[in-house]
């Protein structure tokens, strides 16, 4: 059984950093605000993102998050997830509580369901207070899908986002 450890990033990881973020990631934000507010800065960044979580750096119309770094037992940075400690309007239609991506070499080898259920331990132990979360996914997006139902996401219902997307929303008793 894969595990991995969901952590900060220190100066020991930039090399793995950018071997993550230079990896094909289409549309997909790998590492939030690395270019709007570190400046595409490994050491400004290091040091602005565990302050996420206080509300600190962010813009004002975003939540307060905990941005982990999911590494295997190889110490290789795998994905990476986003644990929001509120939800506002977007995060409520679109966003979700827990955002997660793995890197595209480490795709389909079980680290989204890791990376979830990690995530889902992290918010039991240091956000009590939130008790059920919401995970969504764009419809079509199987993968995705079966991520969340093996962490025993319940199927709320899927909202049209435009013509061309619609997104599925999953609760997840914490």
């Amino acid at each position: 059984m894969r595990e991995i450890t969901l952590r900060h990033l220190t100066n020991e990881d930039k090399d793995q950093f950018f071997k993550a973020y230079n990896s094909d990631w289409g549309e997909f934000e790998f590492a939030h605000y690395w270019e709007s507010l570190a400046n595409k800065s490994f050491e400004i960044y290091i040091c602005i993102v565990p302050d996420f979580s206080k509300g600190r750096h962010i813009p004002k119309d975003h939540v307060p998050c905990t941005f982990l770094f999911a590494f295997n037992d190889k110490n290789e940075i795998v994905g990476r997830t986003s644990i929001r400690h509120e939800l506002n309007d977007h995060l409520l239609m679109v966003g979700g509580h827990v955002g997660y991506g793995v890197v595209p070499e480490y795709r389909r080898q079980g680290y989204a369901t890791l990376i979830l259920k990690e995530s889902l331990k992290y918010i039991k132990n240091n956000l009590p207070y939130l008790t059920k979360i919401l995970v969504t996914c764009d419809q079509g997006n199987i993968g995705s899908q079966k991520t969340i139902e093996k962490n025993n996401g319940v199927l709320e219902n899927t909202i049209e986002i435009n013509e061309h997307k619609s997104k599925m929303r999953y609760w997840i008793n914490v």
